[in-house]
């Protein structure tokens, strides 16, 4: 008969959350946080002298021209599920416990 090891998923799940602490320390040590936002304040920098440039040529300028927003949505089924899960247990801690904490008034007053 062999015994399993009862230990082992533990040390899968160091494992694997100290490799995802290394991959995160090499990217904020090799500068991909601060390289993204380089890139950011560049390109707004770019669309401030584009935008200073139009004024003083007399242009009618449209701020909405120079703005760059842009936002990826990257929800997908699984964060929609967690979103609704979140709601869920928000609803439990702040309505359920409530009225458990009434229910616990009544029954010891």
């Amino acid at each position: 008969m062999e015994k399993k090891k009862k230990g082992v998923w533990i040390l899968k799940l160091l494992g694997l959350l100290f490799v995802l602490y290394l991959s995160l320390t090499i990217a904020m040590e090799a500068g991909y946080y601060e390289a993204l936002m380089a890139e950011k304040t560049t390109i707004t920098s770019e669309a401030m002298q584009k935008f200073e440039e139009d004024i003083k040529e007399g242009k009618d300028v449209n701020i909405n021209d120079y703005i760059t927003d842009v936002h990826k949505d990257y929800s997908n089924s699984t964060t929609k599920m967690g979103v609704m899960f979140s709601g869920v247990v928000e609803e439990f801690m702040s309505n359920g416990i409530n009225e458990m904490v009434d229910l616990f008034k009544k029954l010891f007053t």
